[in-house]
């Protein structure tokens, strides 16, 4: 006699292997970040592996290009305004540096807000220049640091045909 076997879908309480791999895939990601970040921003391929798979995706995913848009308006935001007097632990743009690049910062803002494609490769560096401290941002190194920076990442959002 045989005997019909039950096809069942996966429960939440028990995820498929795929699912649970590309679940660690996005966890070890998001825990490696910047080191991720700093290897697409250098052209490593997004499909080298997993790690840098998931990391592509959450670089280009709306809330993250929301996100980094919010990022540079907030940057605009308190170069025009001056500083207060309690410094506290935050570190302040550069706001000559900001002020120069402000038709780029706000070209950009309005890109990450669009719904065309984005590179990961021009996310990871747009997300390395706003942290890094001791970047244009931040301090002035030469004139034009920011735009010149700025135009550098504009090329590499475009995703290549």
């Amino acid at each position: 006699m045989k005997t019909a076997h039950a096809i069942t879908w996966p429960s939440a309480a028990e995820p498929s292997k795929s699912l649970r791999s590309q679940l660690a895939a996005r966890l070890n990601a998001r825990l490696h970040a910047p080191s991720l970040d700093r290897e697409l921003a250098s052209g490593i391929a997004p499909w080298r592996s997993p790690l840098h798979a998931a990391r592509a995706l959450a670089l280009t995913s709306e809330r993250n290009r929301r996100g980094l848009a919010r990022s540079l308006e907030r940057l605009v935001e308190q170069a025009q305004h001056p500083r207060s007097h309690y410094r506290g632990a935050v570190i302040y743009p550069c706001r000559e540096q900001v002020i120069e690049a402000l038709p780029a910062l706000l070209i950009i803002a309005g890109r990450l807000r669009s719904a065309g494609p984005i590179d990961a490769r021009g996310m990871a560096r747009l997300s390395i220049l706003l942290s890094d401290g001791s970047g244009p941002c931040y301090v002035r190194i030469r004139r034009n640091a920011l735009t010149d920076a700025l135009q550098e990442i504009s090329q590499w959002l475009a995703v290549p045909q």
